[in-house]
């Protein structure tokens, strides 16, 4: 059984233990787990349990929904140790964090700091990687020793750099760099994440383990100070001033100077350092303050370029898997249209991404049956492919020669209702022709209405008889039938042709469908779907396609 570690911003830490069922978080009282927390919605977010997995999903709240600083799209995988941020609430998946970093806050003015420097004042000072030739008086030896020092440092720091490295295994490395060439008692890299922004705990260093079972609270005001006005900060001589006598997070652990450093990647405040002193008596200096503020700049492009490469593998990644599940979607389709004397049969499939959420099929039922399906499921991508595979596989294994449609329907239904989020539900036609009778037996639970094209023009709509699969637990359908007499012509599609739009936003429509069907009625079944397509991509003029698009098409040939 895995556990959630819950740190709100303003209250104490619990733990819940997660059971194999959907679990709710939000600040409203309805949740299973409630948070009091302004920057979170009522309704925020869920974790569920699917095939032995737990997924994190945000439920289009106002923030988002944070995993490892990366916003919630679709439903992501929890690993041990991973971070969920809902509003200003941090959620550990299965791993307690071993140092807690509490944000205190404190009166906020610029009395409360003894030293404030703009990055660019920094920054901007003459190169310290050059060489000093000329000869110096020797009052100015001591700040020539200090740049030497600071060079070196730096210098190290940037060879140290040089390889890549995970991003997580990066601010560990950065970290314990900076530890082994400055002294300090502790240090805190913080990443800005979340929405709004908010400075999140990434690495702790301890580096007297005297203080490894006190809790590290750093003044809020500090480092937002150094976030707003981008800047670095310095605080001396905590003990002696009586400007610190107000800040309890600096008295009550008896600091003695603590410096406070943005993560600058010269287009944004990525994150925090935070160093400070309280055992050593030697306060952090000015000097101090610009090493760790080019070290920390160097650190933050090295971030960022870390950030870049992961961004990339990740999407060569992507691309593999999804021309992987392309390839297997199209298996899932009809590798050939069936041959039915007396019938001339067609279909197609038109993805809007690598892989969809739309699906048809011709399912064989005995000798002289056959089963017509098409499908939509709600959304797009890879989920909305998986959860059509599943369907199709439950699909098959409930027809055979004895079976039921309105029981096969409904346990359907059951299976999408289960096995899915709430928001998650199927647009599904099925129709089973019988060859000798020509009859039609269906069942339309929620799908755009086929249309039937009588020999004599006259156009009829298969209307839905119930509610999308998934949607309710138990949904009945029921069945229907009708007699596809020779000449006469039908038509399955999903919404993706008729809600397509031209560069006026003006929807392709049913109306066009049935006008551009009737006009290219007595053409073969394959060319009808050609003529289709050619009319609906002359309509939308090369605007991008934004959704799923299938076509199926049943005329009836006999003499």
């Amino acid at each position: 059984m895995a556990e959630l570690y819950i740190y709100p911003k303003k209250s104490d830490t619990f733990s819940f233990s997660l059971k194999k069922e959907k679990i709710s978080f939000g600040r409203s009282s309805e949740n299973i787990v409630s948070l009091p927390d302004p920057f979170c919605s009522s309704h925020h977010a869920y974790i569920d349990f699917l095939n032995d997995q737990y997924y994190i999903r945000d439920n289009n709240s106002k923030n988002g929904t944070f995993l490892n600083g990366k916003k919630v799209q679709s439903a992501g995988p929890l690993q041990k140790g991973d971070e969920i941020l809902i509003g200003s609430t941090r959620i550990v998946f299965d791993r307690e964090l071993e140092t807690n970093v509490e944000m205190t806050e404190a009166p906020s003015s610029s009395l409360n700091i003894n030293t404030i420097m703009h990055l660019e004042e920094i920054l901007s000072e003459p190169d310290l990687y050059t060489t000093i030739h000329s000869p110096e008086k020797p009052s100015h030896l001591i700040d020539i020793t200090q740049e030497n020092k600071q060079a070196a440092v730096i210098n190290e720091v940037s060879r140290a750099l040089l390889l890549h490295k995970p991003l997580n295994e990066l601010l560990e490395h950065i970290m314990d760099l900076i530890c082994e060439n400055m002294r300090m008692d502790r240090g805190i890299l913080m990443r800005m994440e979340g929405n709004p922004p908010q400075p999140i705990p990434k690495v702790v260093r301890i580096v007297n383990k005297l203080l490894s079972d006190q809790k590290i609270l750093v003044c809020k005001s500090i480092i937002m100070t150094a976030v707003n006005n981008n800047s670095s900060i310095l605080i001396s001589d905590a003990q002696s001033d009586s400007r610190f006598r107000e800040q309890e997070s600096i008295i009550k652990l008896n600091l003695h100077s603590a410096m406070c450093v943005p993560l600058w990647n010269n287009k944004e405040i990525i994150g925090i350092i935070y160093a400070d002193r309280i055992s050593l008596l030697e306060q952090f200096t000015e000097n101090d303050l610009k090493l760790l503020t080019l070290l920390a700049n160097l650190a933050a492009v090295k971030i960022e370029n870390a950030g870049l490469i992961e961004q990339a593998i990740e999407k060569e990644r992507i691309e593999k898997e999804l021309a992987l599940a392309s390839q297997i979607q199209k298996d899932f389709l009809p590798k050939e249209i069936p041959e039915w004397r007396g019938f001339d049969i067609a279909g197609k499939n038109i993805p809007c991404h690598e892989v969809g959420g739309d699906y048809y099929d011709f399912i064989p039922i005995g000798d002289d049956r056959m089963g017509i399906v098409i499908a939509d499921v709600s959304g797009k991508g890879v989920s909305a492919s998986l959860l059509m595979a599943s369907l199709r596989a439950a699909m098959h294994s409930e027809i055979h020669d004895n079976y039921k449609i309105e029981k096969m329907a409904v346990k359907l239904n059951n299976f999408v209702h289960g096995s899915t989020a709430s928001n998650a539900f199927i647009t599904f036609f099925y129709g089973e022709l019988d060859h000798a009778s020509n009859q039609l037996t269906f069942i339309n639970a929620g799908h755009n209405p086929p249309f039937l094209l009588r020999k004599r023009g006259k156009i009829e709509r298969l209307e839905s008889c119930g509610f999308c699969l998934g949607m309710f637990s138990e949904s009945q359908y029921p069945v229907q039938s009708l007699t596809l007499h020779p000449g006469d012509t039908l038509l399955l599609y999903s919404d993706g042709f008729t809600e397509c739009r031209n560069a006026k936003k003006e929807e392709y429509g049913e109306k066009n469908l049935q006008q551009t069907l009737k006009k290219n009625a007595k053409l073969p079944a394959f060319k009808l779907l050609e003529a289709i397509e050619e009319e609906v991509r002359m309509f939308t003029a090369g605007m991008e396609q934004m959704d799923d698009m299938t076509l199926v098409i049943v005329k009836n040939t006999k003499a």
